[in-house]
């Protein structure tokens, strides 16, 4: 006898599916933090622009004096509010001017960083072929004591090992380390990482430091499910772990680190979800930037006349 599914049960399970294949995209692979850190940045950028378009552009005579000096002679109903957008367009203007520079300093200390690190791991390591996954893989052999497996450069990411990883770890295990980086290298994970770290340091919100680490903890976690995926078996890459040696976190790089090991045990802990301080410091300091431009918005222009003033006049009139 045949059994045969039910529509509304066959639609139900690919629904369910399709909710746990987007929720897996957009909290367990880090897609979320990095939504949150490209929407701060942009609001940075327009906290800059707009309010200052605003003040010296749609002034009279191109100077924002003018504005003010007129709705002060306009009355109290008016004044007061124009006031207010010119407050807002002050506190908007020093919040985008600080979190601007402090992405462009230390986004330019961190790329002369990388390109000293670039200029030193190319001279020190020569290139060998291993294999993974039936394939040949070009990896950089890099003399050193400690056992590491890391992937390094933003643009053009290269995977390094050293000697001392090969004598320790068996065939399985180096092969399953191989996939772990390599999925890394298609992922550009280098670049994704330091961006999104240099991102949410910059935004200067309270609670958010975390998302960084939250963040590569994602970029790693998605990369051991793609290694053990093309092994079939997690277990040679959790031996392989217990033999690699923790580096120091340098930027534009992936690997073990004491960073992403307290982040990974976190993740284990409590699994990938941004908790709720860090969610909600982000979600109300982007939603504040929000409301003060609007504010300053309806202050500097002539919107707030049709809101405020019974007489519909314009305040330029």
């Amino acid at each position: 006898m045949e059994s045969s599914s039910h529509p509304v049960s066959t639609i139900g399970l690919r629904l369910w599916s399709w909710t746990e294949s987007g929720r897996r995209f957009w909290r367990h692979d880090g897609h979320l933090i990095e939504f949150g850190a490209v929407a701060g940045v942009l609001a940075a950028v327009a906290s800059l622009v707009v309010p200052l378009w605003l003040a010296f552009v749609l002034t009279p005579d191109a100077h924002p004096v003018n504005r003010l000096l007129e709705a002060c002679q306009q009355g109290v109903r008016r004044g007061p509010f124009v006031l207010v957008g010119y407050a807002a367009v002050a506190l908007l203007t020093s919040w985008a001017t600080v979190v601007l520079s402090r992405l462009i300093l230390r986004g330019a200390r961190d790329l002369a960083r990388v390109r000293r690190q670039a200029a030193i791991l190319a001279s020190q390591s020569q290139a060998v072929e291993l294999c993974a996954g039936g394939k040949a893989v070009t990896v950089r052999l890099l003399p050193m004591d400690a056992a590491s497996a890391f992937t390094a450069g933003l643009l053009r990411p290269h995977i390094y090992v050293s000697p001392a990883l090969l004598r320790r770890v068996s065939g399985p295990e180096l092969e399953a380390t191989l996939l772990h980086e390599l999925a890394h290298v298609r992922r550009r994970d280098p670049l994704r990482c330091w961006l999104v770290e240099l991102a949410v340091w910059s935004l200067w919100f309270p609670r958010t430091s975390w998302l960084g680490l939250a963040h590569r903890a994602a970029r790693e976690s998605r990369a051991d499910a793609v290694a053990a995926a093309g092994m079939g078996d997690d277990r040679p890459l959790l031996r392989a772990l217990f033999k690699i040696d923790a580096l120091s976190p340098v930027p534009g790089s992936c690997g073990l680190t004491s960073e992403r090991e307290r982040a990974l045990r976190r993740v284990r802990d409590h699994g990938l979800v941004v908790g709720t301080s860090e969610r909600a410091a982000l979600v109300l300091g982007l939603s504040l930037v929000l409301a003060m431009m609007f504010v300053a918005v309806a202050g500097l222009s002539d919107w707030q006349s049709y809101w405020f003033c019974p007489d519909g006049t314009n305040m330029q009139a």
